[in-house]
């Protein structure tokens, strides 16, 4: 079914993006991840459809049960639906423990907003690698990326993407989130947590205060080193 090449070249089409209502330009972030059957020969015009109208179908039915959440994010966020996706495509890259997602999305959305963190960055390695891989143009650090983030590329004003030089959302989603990612955003965790490091074995550590999550970094990340 549906080529590949075909495929790639219909998600970064602003022009088919709009013909099924998404306006940010590709199909980022509304290929919703699940099985699907198609019978063999099916064009891509068949086939990107039903997973878009499944994200859509699956954040109503996610907003109808957060309907609280949802109204905070409208109200303290001015969040709307590509804002949700953006932000579930954050967690969903940033871990794959069912149990840390609403504690990620509560993180970021504290620092969206807390007056006590300033800059509002969300700081988040998984942004810098999607603007220096995906997109067709990149800038001069993101062509220099071979795969381990560098200063340079952390230091980058020029990756739209990078949410270490840019504040709040990056500009489009960077993964197809699914339901427990974008369900993480509508009922966030509410522990004051603001910063997490890896732990090296898909797991992180989670620390409300900049001396705790260094204290972390440094168990963690420069032992040894």
């Amino acid at each position: 079914i549906c080529k590949a090449a075909e495929a790639e070249r219909l998600m970064r089409d602003p022009n088919y993006a709009l013909t099924l209502g998404l306006s940010g330009g590709s199909l980022e972030g509304y290929l919703y991840p699940d099985t699907y059957r198609f019978p063999p020969g099916v064009p891509c015009t068949r086939v990107l459809p039903a997973l878009v109208k499944r994200t859509q179908r699956v954040l109503g039915e996610l907003k109808s049960q957060y309907f609280e959440g949802l109204r905070v994010l409208n109200r303290q966020y001015k969040f709307g639906d590509r804002e949700i996706i953006i932000m579930a495509s954050l967690v969903e890259k940033e871990t794959a423990r069912p149990e840390e997602r609403p504690r990620i999305a509560g993180v970021f959305l504290k620092r969206l907003r807390l007056p006590t963190f300033k800059p509002h960055r969300l700081e988040t390695d998984p942004t810098i690698i999607y603007g220096c891989t995906v997109p067709v143009e990149k800038s001069e650090a993101c062509k220099q990326f071979q795969g381990r983030i560098r200063r340079i590329h952390l230091q980058d004003p020029d990756n739209p993407y990078n949410t270490y030089t840019h504040e709040g959302l990056p500009p489009a989603p960077i993964s197809n989130p699914g339901r427990a990612a974008l369900a993480a955003v509508l009922a966030p965790d509410t522990t004051p947590y603001l910063y997490f490091v890896s732990k090296n074995d898909g797991t992180h550590q989670f620390s409300v205060t900049l001396e705790e999550h260094q204290a972390a970094v440094n168990k963690y990340q420069r032992a040894g080193h």
